[in-house]
């Protein structure tokens, strides 16, 4: 594999922020002149309805992928720019609902397929937005690939259900690499708290946060990213809100997290 880094960003519940911090990740990221690719490995494509990014040709989305048995060097091919002018540097492999297919495979080496597709990728960077499923083929070949996995979590008890839920995949991805006697690359990046409530936190909030500070200590990362309407106002409209003076904010804690979970 060429010399980039590949993060994962990871949670098994639902509306954890998860594909809000992977798109803003990789922005941040292209923001600051890395070559750049956001992959979704989401059957619902929620990255790639953001961002409205179409395939070259039908068909030709992350799932050519994963159900190729030799995709050496696809991922180059199947990268498209995407289409926020302010972001040249930024590129996305989309998902669709084929990829919904690829859970169940039981094909030897079907769980090495994704990484076997980044051999000769031109990036500097690379982003997985994960699907939340407890283990399977697409966890599996998204982890076989990444150098470090975030975890995507929020205050409240889905949030914390679904941040151990993730590291709990990652802990027998890990545990299963051993048994083999493989190498094992992957490290723990940090867990990012998205839609943050910085005004008056509830009582579950604070709560939540004393469980995830008890749980995870330092992996919890600084700062915490504060919750903002414009977020689901443009990504309903399918622009970036941090290139709007309501989002700058968010955008800004963000880049930081960029800057901290990227080497």
């Amino acid at each position: 594999m060429s010399d980039f880094e590949v993060l994962s960003v990871y949670s098994e519940t639902g509306g954890a922020t998860k594909t809000t911090t992977a798109v803003s990740l990789a922005v941040a990221s292209a923001l600051r002149g890395h070559r750049t690719v956001l992959i979704d490995l989401d059957p619902r494509a929620a990255a790639t309805k953001w961002l409205g990014v179409e395939p070259r040709e039908p068909g030709l989305d992350v799932s050519a992928i994963l159900a190729d048995a030799d995709p050496d060097g696809w991922a180059e091919d199947l990268a498209v720019p995407c289409l926020w002018e302010q972001l040249p540097n930024l590129r996305m492999i989309p998902s669709g609902r084929a990829v919904s297919n690829r859970e169940k495979t039981s094909e030897d080496h079907g769980d090495i397929r994704l990484r076997v597709s980044l051999n000769g990728l031109e990036a500097d960077k690379v982003v997985l937005d994960l699907p939340n499923r407890q283990g399977g083929v697409i966890i599996q070949n998204a982890l076989e690939a990444s150098d470090k996995v975030v975890y995507a979590g929020k205050l409240d008890e889905d949030g914390l259900d679904g941040v151990e839920g993730a590291r709990t995949s990652v802990v027998r991805f890990k545990k299963h690499r051993a048994a083999l006697g493989a190498s094992d690359r992957l490290r723990e990046a940090g867990v990012v708290i998205g839609a943050w409530r910085d005004t008056v936190p509830t009582r579950d909030a604070r709560r939540a946060e004393e469980e995830f500070a008890a749980a995870y200590g330092d992996l919890v990362l600084d700062p915490m990213v504060p919750e903002r309407v414009i977020v689901r106002e443009a990504r309903s409209a399918g622009e970036y809100y941090g290139f709007y003076d309501k989002g700058r904010i968010v955008h800004q804690a963000y880049d930081t997290l960029a800057g901290k979970v990227f080497v």
